[in-house]
Parts: C-alpha cells; structure tokens; sequence
C-alpha cells in the first residue's frame, strides 16, 4: 500500500516587532474585526498586510492609534483648501460609521446620512476596475426601493447606483422617514476595499460632503474616545476662554449664567426661581446640547410622556409640578408648565446671543452632530 503522503506544512516566519508596530496591529484588528464582524487574531492581521502590501493600511492604523490629533489635522487641512490622503479618508469614513451607527444619543439626521449616501456614491462612480466584486456587499447594507419608493425584499437584478439613487430621492422628500441605519458602512468599506483613482480625484467627489462627513465623524470620535476633537493648546481655544464675556440670561424667575473653562469647553449654571434655593451647573457641551434639545423636542403635554437620553430622564405627572427631569447625578427637579414655558424663552434667548452663537458653533464641529 502506498504510504499517504503528509500535506505540506506552511512556512512560519517568527520576527520581533517594536511596541509602536505592535500597537498599530492591535488598532489595525480592531478595524478589521468591526468590519468582517469576527473575531482576528494579531498574526493574522500581520499575514493580511504582507499579502495585500498595503502600505496605507499602517498608515491608517497610525492615524487611529491618535485619533483625536489625525482629526483635528485633517480638519484643518480642508478648512485650508488642502486635500486629504486615502487612508485620511479611511480614518474619516471609519469614525462616520462608527458615529451613525453608535447606540448613545439620538440618531444622526436623515439629511447627514442623506449626504453620506452621497459621498459614497460619488466615490463608488471613480472606483477603478469597475468591477461588481463588493456590490452584494454594499447592497446588503441598504433597503432596496422600487422606482415608486416601495421596499423590496430581493435585490437580484438591482445595480448599486440605481439603489443609492432612489433611496436619495425618497429621503429628499419633505417628511419621509426612511433611514437606512447600515448606510454608512459602505463608505468605509469602499475606501478600505477598492481602488478608487487618483488621490485628487478621490478628494473632488468626497470634499463637497465634507460637512456631513465631519459632524458624523466628530461624534463617532466622541463615542468612543469620550473626547472632543480638540487641540488644546489651539490659539481658538485659548480666545475662547479669554473672549468677550457672555451675558447671563434673567427669565420668569430663572438666570443662566456662561462660562468657558480652561479646556474650551462651555458650562452653564441654571439657577432656579429664588424660593427654590437651588441651582444646577449643566457641563459639558453634550449635556447642555441634550437640555437644549429636550427643551425643544419633548412634548410634555402629551399625559404620562418621558424623555430618555444619557444626560437627563423626564416624566410628566398628572399633578402639579407637571414636568419632573432627574439629572445623570441622580439629582431630580420638578417644574410647572409656566416654569418650563419659562425656561423655554431663556434657553431661545440666551442662544441668540452671538457671543454664545460662536462658541457653540465650535463645540458643535468639535463634538459632532449630538
């Protein structure tokens, strides 16, 4: 009988590698793993860069591993008229998807995740070879829509550009609710994936997205790292905290007094009618972002309505105080109808100031679309 002969074994290549290329594939298999939903270990990751040799997937590993410092660089690279490198735009579309997948919060607008469609299908139109290798791939992250805007459940015979097209249109009509949840993704794993030009051209077709891009990015940054993408030793920032004071705001009994710290960013201290004998220091930018928008969103006269987010938990009661809000400390506080309706007129007061107006409109780039 002829002996069964044993399968080759592969080669295996043991190296020494610094701490700083280490860390890189760590960061580089936490992008990886986020991507194919699995499990990679770090030598495989390794394997996958020397077979692919992809320089710049080390170079966006760079750019993650200090995240905040690669943000703020290329933030102030578009705002100069300069254009980003490929694995820039990886890190950028990476923290896009991350920000409007996120559980904290509220959604993104449907109009960011509108242009970010957008984005995406300017750079899948410049991808290079038109081939359809990743297009279940890119399919299957979105709702397929029939020219009448009616979803469909089998996206056999369906083109890419045809999909992205019609779910543009249908989200450009006035109050459509329709919001493809996985929609980002394929921004990131297009860039990731596929070869898409030249540099400049990939810059022309993302560049008039950028805003919706970096409001995405920004908060995805945000969620992760539980930092804004801010340069604190920035010449802004320090004009910030030295700049014209803001004028505290004085309505139905409540004042709401301004000021910006050391860091740049804004608290507020709300100090409740004189018979309470309480106030309450809103900080930072995301809880008072929250206040603002619970302020304005919640309907408390709808009978037993709430409000839920990660700052602030609301109730309405069928008795007086009507309106009842329990801060992240536990603190609670409770208000009439006059009162809210008071705190409603100063908050709208107080952000008509264009000294509040321009340091908000900062923390809004450095901490996203919240």
């Amino acid at each position: 009988m002829a002996e069964k002969l044993a399968a080759p074994q592969q080669p295996v290549i043991s190296i020494r590698i610094s701490e700083a290329l280490r860390s890189r594939l760590e960061r580089l298999k936490e992008v990886l793993s986020h991507r194919s939903g699995e499990s990679i270990s770090t030598s495989e990751v390794a394997k996958q860069l020397l077979e692919s040799a992809r320089e710049d997937r080390l170079e966006v590993a760079e750019l993650l591993s200090n995240a905040t410092k690669s943000l703020v660089e290329a933030r102030r690279k578009i705002e100069a008229g300069y254009s980003l490198s490929r694995a820039e735009w990886i890190a950028i579309a990476w923290f896009v998807f991350q920000g409007v997948e996120s559980a904290a919060g509220k959604p993104v607008s449907q109009e960011t995740l509108k242009e970010i469609l957008e984005a995406f299908l300017a750079a899948y139109k410049i991808r290079r070879p038109k081939k359809a290798s990743h297009d279940a791939r890119y399919l299957s992250n979105l709702p397929i829509l029939t020219r009448e805007g009616k979803e469909l459940a089998d996206m056999e015979g369906v083109d890419v550009e045809t999909v992205v097209e019609r779910l543009i249109r249908k989200m450009s009509i006035p109050n459509s609710h329709l919001w493809p949840q996985f929609a980002a993704r394929n921004l990131y794993e297009l860039l990731e994936l596929e070869q898409v030009g030249n540099i400049e051209a990939l810059n022309r077709a993302l560049k008039p997205q950028w805003p919706a891009l970096w409001k995405a990015a920004a908060r995805g940054h945000y969620f992760l790292r539980d930092v804004p993408v801010r340069d604190a030793t920035a010449h802004d920032v320090l004009e910030r905290r030295y700049g014209p004071a803001i004028s505290s705001v004085f309505e139905g009994g409540f004042v709401l007094s301004f000021a910006v710290g050391g860091s740049g960013d804004l608290s507020l201290l709300l100090n409740l009618p004189e018979d309470r004998k309480a106030m309450y220091e809103l900080a930072p930018y995301p809880a008072i972002a929250e206040f603002r928008t619970m302020l304005q969103e919640w309907d408390t006269a709808r009978p037993n309505s709430q409000w839920r987010g990660p700052w602030f938990f609301g109730y309405t009661a069928s008795v007086e105080p009507h309106i009842w809000i329990r801060c992240k400390e536990a603190v609670s506080f409770g208000f009439s109808d006059a009162e809210w309706a008071s705190l409603k007129g100063g908050f709208r007061r107080a952000w008509e100031m264009p000294a509040l107006q321009r340091i908000w409109n900062e923390l809004s780039l450095e901490y996203g679309e919240l």
